[in-house]
């Protein structure tokens, strides 16, 4: 449009900033602004691309190191928080069920006499099972 032209190219438009540059440079700060559309003249593009590609080459290699786990480890794992979902559900501390599930290797439910035992040793050494937790 020719009026908006003409008030564009007036002195009183031409040299005000916009608001946003107006706060930064307030607050001592440097305001670039690059052209829109065009990112090879915009650092940060360049940078965001670079980071896209190698994101992407990481993800590859996360699919294949998460696919090297072997079952027999998934296996163990999925045994060891069903141990300390038994010994949850059948009331015992944070500390109780970890020294139950240290204790414990062959077995998916917690042993009713190293509950038992457990409680033994805290009666008499409280101090012994505290590494446990």
């Amino acid at each position: 449009c020719y009026l908006a032209r003409i008030l564009a190219n007036h002195k009183d438009f031409f040299e005000q900033k916009s608001a946003l540059k107006e706060k930064l440079l307030a607050r001592g700060h440097k305001c670039l602004f690059l052209p829109k559309f065009h990112c090879e003249l915009n650092p940060i593009e360049m940078y965001w691309a670079y980071y896209k590609n190698l994101y992407r080459q990481v993800r590859q290699a996360a699919f294949k190191a998460l696919d090297s786990c072997p079952l027999d480890t998934l296996q163990r794992y999925i045994n060891r928080a069903s141990r300390f979902m038994d010994a949850y559900r059948k009331g015992l501390s944070v500390k109780q069920a970890a020294w139950c599930v240290k204790r414990q290797s062959g077995h998916r439910t917690i042993n009713e006499t190293w509950m038992k035992e457990f409680d033994i040793i805290l009666e008499g050494n409280p101090l012994e099972v505290d590494h446990l937790a």
